[in-house]
């Protein structure tokens, strides 16, 4: 059980590979096509379109071959469309493989967290947040392995080529998984809409992906143009979030079998409220990546939490209740910064990252769902 365990981080850190060198392609796309800030947000919001779209045919996938089938199969797409998304030749074509792209990983970071839940009950022990600990892990080994990398002269088309046989690599011990007879029973109609239990914790996800993304897109601006900080500082809130993140999930197991699954949720919402009300409230650029780091460090283990309670939901198959919950998760990273770029344009960015402090607040009083 301990070597499973150990594959499914092992597959975590493979998907963040995949998604930091998606990450890195998108400033050289940028440069590549001569693409203005409009055109490059229309092709990515391209690429969330496709993760959105696929939700229910992934659960379909779930129900028919396993989660451990269509994870190695998701995984195998995506490690050799990353190489392809450097080298389209057009804009259009790039567009298309983007999509298939966003699909894709779409189906993988499903089939993951439905795998994932699985290890964990058959390992009798909280493991998701350890989980995604790896996924966060992957992500900042890729960033820092491709900066060297292309300081040696490397390509960006190079990097993302060695990334995509590192996946492939990582893909070979898919067999050391748990098979189809380990997931839950597929009983049932193929298609089910959510019930009240999967909507409160869909409601969780969409808020924590939501501030992901914001934070993503957001942070460096508000500390640049808010806070008046240079850009090679301003880029710090972004770095504390995320290196906090992974730290928060390090020890989220731990923490959530000592305290309880709903109190790390009730606390990590109040760290991530109290963060942003530092960046919000006090004028200066080092409290903003103060607070941005304590918004990682309080929403690292809600998603883990909410997956792990999402395969749980009473009168709902884990092969429906799992892709509802990432589908709206995936509809807040799509649609939170730009929701929270319009009311920026009018009321202020400071005002614009209090709607997404006002939600975690709101998370807080929910926290039973994940119990």
């Amino acid at each position: 059980m301990a070597g499973r365990s150990w594959t499914m981080r092992l597959f975590f850190a493979m998907a963040g590979i995949g998604i930091s060198v998606w990450a890195i392609t998108i400033p050289f796309t940028k440069i590549r096509f001569a693409l203005d800030d409009g055109s490059l947000g229309l092709i990515l919001f391209v690429g969330g379109l496709g993760g959105v779209l696929v939700i229910p045919l992934a659960g379909m996938a779930l129900a028919r071959w396993g989660s451990r089938a269509v994870l190695a199969a998701a995984g195998l797409a995506v490690s050799l469309v990353l190489p392809g998304l450097t080298l389209a030749p057009s804009p259009a074509l790039f567009t298309v493989l983007l999509f298939i792209y966003g699909a894709m990983f779409g189906v993988l970071d499903i089939a993951l967290n439905a795998q994932g839940a699985v290890v964990e009950r058959l390992s009798g022990r909280l493991q998701m947040s350890g989980f995604h600990a790896c996924y966060s892990l992957g992500t900042l080994a890729v960033a820092l392995a491709s900066s060297l990398l292309l300081r040696l002269g490397a390509s960006n088309a190079g990097c993302a080529a060695f990334a995509a046989c590192a996946m492939l690599l990582m893909l070979t011990q898919a067999p050391r998984l748990a098979g189809k007879a380990a997931d839950p029973p597929a009983a049932g109609p193929r298609f089910a809409l959510p019930n009240r239990a999967t909507l409160l914790l869909g409601l969780c996800c969409f808020t924590c992906f939501m501030t992901e993304g914001v934070t993503t897109d957001w942070s460096t601006i508000f500390l640049r143009f808010s806070r008046g900080m240079p850009l090679a500082s301003a880029t710090l809130g972004y770095a504390a979030f995320a290196v906090a993140m992974a730290t928060a999930r390090l020890s989220g197991d731990a923490v959530a079998e000592r305290l309880g699954q709903a109190w790390v949720m009730r606390l990590g919402c109040a760290l991530a409220v109290l963060g942003f009300a530092l960046a919000i409230f006090i004028p200066s650029g080092w409290a903003g990546v103060l607070g941005f780091g304590l918004v990682g460090l309080g929403t690292g283990n809600i998603a883990p939490l909410v997956f792990s309670a999402a395969a749980r939901v009473p009168h709902m198959a884990a092969h429906h209740a799992v892709p509802a919950v990432v589908g709206l998760g995936y509809a807040g990273f799509l649609a939170g910064p730009v929701v929270i770029g319009l009311v920026a344009n009018h009321l202020g960015l400071g005002f614009a990252l209090g709607i997404d402090a006002a939600l975690l607040a709101a998370v807080f009083f929910l926290a039973e769902a994940v119990a």
